[in-house]
């Protein structure tokens, strides 16, 4: 059980990976008996602990109603997990595919920290998508070349005092930056007495 300040990660992984899928694809609907009223994908958080996400395809009921054949709903779930797959990997999501039940079903995970190899989510800076660990703070761009990390943009973060602290892309302290602001700030306050 998390704390209530700290986020549960296997939720917080699930909604970034439902949100992400969202954006090219619906989500599937049942009506009031539990079949299938709108084909799309399904999914939630994995194994307890493992900050993944489980994510499959469900069709409507192969059937004289649907249209549908076995064979074209088993292509359909096939076809359409592999476009959730190629979807998560290209915005730097692990994935690995799995089956369920003897469906084509998907085990997705965030880039690893860097710092302390924990699970990230994602998060937009400045119009792209970066990935913040959120045991130690460290952001990253989640290819793991140092490189791309030096490359992401600073930020502020102001605390419930009012201090505003300087951070480098990464997420590291700007020491040198937040030092400077916060004379300045203190230059304001004297020059208002």
């Amino acid at each position: 059980m998390t704390a209530p300040n700290e986020p549960d990660l296997d939720e917080a992984v699930s909604s970034a990976a439902r949100a992400l899928l969202l954006t090219r694809h619906p989500e599937a609907k049942f009506d009031a008996t539990r079949l299938v009223s709108v084909a799309g994908f399904l999914s939630g958080p994995g194994a307890p602990g493992s900050a993944q996400v489980r994510v499959c395809h469900r069709t409507r009921f192969p059937g004289v109603l649907s249209g549908l054949t076995f064979g074209d709903a088993a292509a359909e779930e096939h076809v359409l997990v592999s476009a959730y797959a190629d979807l998560l990997r290209a915005h730097g999501w692990s994935v690995r595919e799995i089956r369920f039940n003897k469906r084509p079903s998907l085990l997705a995970s965030t880039p690893a920290c860097p710092e302390c190899s924990g699970p990230t989510l994602p998060l937009p800076v400045c119009g792209e998508e970066v990935w913040r660990c959120p045991a130690c703070g460290r952001r990253t761009y989640g290819t793991g070349d140092e490189d791309d990390d030096d490359a992401l943009p600073s930020y502020t973060e102001t605390d419930e005092h009012g201090t505003v602290t300087i951070y480098h892309g990464c997420g590291e302290v700007d020491l040198e930056a937040s030092a400077e602001l916060a004379s300045q700030d203190s230059a304001d306050d004297e020059d208002e007495d």
